[in-house]
């Protein structure tokens, strides 16, 4: 009789103390508040931000979701995917731009993040489906130059930028996913000087930042940059003329080892003063490891082009056999592996002659035969060694250009810092898992790129603060890698895996509860949590 009034109640905890902690330093919810002016949608959009760093659900399986961390609405609601959609629609209206510097600001002063140094680049987000009739309002999903390989799918485009402390994101916008990348740079400069009220930071960016009206509009205003000078550009040429006539010299600037491949890594960079037409400096280095990966994917790429030309069947290929149809399949294929310059094809045509009878039956000596001339195209593959030759002295070869007056070493150490942004884009496409979106209106896909953000944002300053902390105890590894093995940069990845099945057991009699079960900490949960200044609490009955 005693057992029907028993009940055992089981909640997940996961990484949520962690999340939450970051939520309240930044006084995310009466910000929210004050851009929604409801409740129940800063608790749904809060529970979505929730969701979208832990398990990233679809919006109907997050009311499930939520119920088994016991989150729900302030009005004691569960909360549903109409109440999550609706919040989307409230964000989108609200004046998100504000509601971002606020964020931003408030994360700058709580953690004291050094603004010297920001980091920006793009990347693509594709989405399925047709989204006809979208809001004019909102982002226009549409077909673009596909980062992610899929041309066949509309997307947005996503340009982050982070800063060298931590490469923790502070400042987002979504556009067009036919928006060309070019245009985007000197609108995210003004933005971010808008935000910190000063110019004077290192805006860094790929060879789409290197455009003469944007370098020379970021110069005029005392902004300083750095960034890769494009191979289309005239100075590029130029170089590789010096370059091939023997006039470069090189001197020694770094040598570091890989942490990935143990090998070390030798920088040079090129003596003599080199500049862009529009006056700001250019150094040239060479990357020992760089002019191996160079060679290898030109290899790569000019054997997997030869093999799809050579197993081509020309005999079957779809439609008209003429010359134009064969030569436009062998461009596209050049131009998938983009090998233009290194891969020649001639189009070869073999005439034969057949001859068919006339009429039916066996041929006799009066048998009249007519005379079939039969095509056969044949392809002829030739390697333009002169190119390749020249493509082999510019191997391991970057240029970078700056207005600022740092030396050549400590460019490249500025520079050397943008593959974390790439790190934090693949964060968005595989741990958040940002696509599939799972949503009809792109009204309501420009609001969830907003919590995408916040997410990331989120996700980086447990990083950071985790690492920091690290430091300043003097600890360079801690074992949070699968297998019990150590790391020295602790991810948000790792900390999610390690915490994924805590969870907390309650037992009930009579509607009351009587005992609370948890598991004990693991020494390296219990590092963490003290690294990060977590209750342990949190975690234990």
């Amino acid at each position: 009789m005693q057992e029907k009034n028993l009940k055992l109640k089981v909640s997940r905890i996961g990484p949520m103390p962690m999340i939450l902690q970051i939520l309240d330093k930044l006084d995310l919810r009466s910000k929210l508040l004050v851009a929604l002016k409801n409740e129940d949608y800063v608790d749904a959009i809060l529970i979505l931000l929730s969701n979208v760093l832990i398990d990233r659900e679809a919006l109907y399986a997050v009311k499930e979701w939520a119920r088994t961390y016991g989150l729900r609405l302030s009005s004691g609601t569960e909360v549903n995917d109409d109440r999550i959609g609706r919040a989307l629609d409230r964000l989108f209206e609200a004046d998100r731009s504000t509601l971002q510097t606020q964020v931003t600001l408030s994360l700058i002063k709580k953690f004291n993040l050094k603004m010297d140094q920001i980091h920006s680049d793009t990347t693509s987000v594709s989405v399925s489906g047709n989204y006809e009739n979208q809001n004019k309002k909102a982002i226009q999903l549409k077909r673009g130059h596909s980062k992610d390989h899929r041309p066949d799918l509309k997307q947005l485009i996503y340009n982050l930028c982070v800063t060298n402390d931590g490469a923790v994101p502070v400042h987002f916008k979504s556009y067009d996913g036919n928006q060309s990348d070019d245009s985007i740079q000197l609108e995210t400069w003004n933005n971010l000087r808008s935000l910190l009220q000063r110019p004077d930071f290192i805006y860094v960016g790929d060879s789409k930042l290197c455009v003469e009206r944007t370098l020379r509009k970021i110069d005029a205003e005392h902004g300083l940059f750095v960034t890769v000078v494009p191979r289309t550009r005239s100075e590029v040429k130029e170089f590789s003329k010096e370059l091939s006539n023997g006039d470069v010299r090189w001197q020694r600037i770094l040598r570091k080892k890989s942490r990935t491949s143990g090998e070390f890594d030798t920088f040079d960079v090129a003596l003599g003063h080199h500049q862009l037409r529009e006056g700001f400096s250019v150094f040239w280095y060479r990357s020992s490891q760089k002019k191996k990966r160079d060679a290898f994917e030109r290899k790569d790429r000019i054997a997997r082009a030869t093999e799809r030309l050579e197993n081509l069947n020309l005999k079957r290929l779809r439609g008209p056999k003429t010359e134009a149809a064969i030569k436009k399949k062998i461009d596209a294929i050049i131009s998938r592996f983009a090998v233009q310059a290194w891969i020649t094809v001639d189009t070869k045509i073999d005439i034969t002659e057949k001859f068919k009878a006339l009429t039916r039956g066996k041929p006799t000596k009066e048998t009249k035969y007519r005379c079939i001339k039969i095509k056969t195209p044949r392809l002829h593959i030739k390697k333009n060694a002169e190119a390749i030759a020249h493509s082999q002295m510019m191997d391991g070869l970057f240029p970078l250009a700056t207005n600022t007056k740092k030396n050549s070493l400590d460019v490249l150490q500025i520079y050397k810092y943008q593959p974390k942004i790439e790190k934090r884009h693949a964060f968005l496409k595989s741990t958040l898992n940002v696509a599939p979106v799972w949503l009809k209106k792109n009204t309501r896909v420009e609001a969830l790129m907003f919590v995408e953000y916040l997410a990331q944002m989120v996700a980086a300053i447990i990083e950071r603060n985790l690492r920091l902390a690290m430091k300043t105890a003097g600890i360079k590894n801690i074992h949070s890698l699968p297998e019990g093995r150590s790391s020295e940069t602790p991810t948000f990845e790792q900390l999610h895996r390690i915490f994924e099945n805590r969870q907390r057991q309650e037992l009930y009699e009579n509607n009351v509860a009587i005992k609370l079960f948890s598991e004990p900490l693991s020494l390296v949960q219990s590092q963490i949590l003290y690294f990060l200044e977590v209750a342990e609490s949190e975690y234990l009955a």
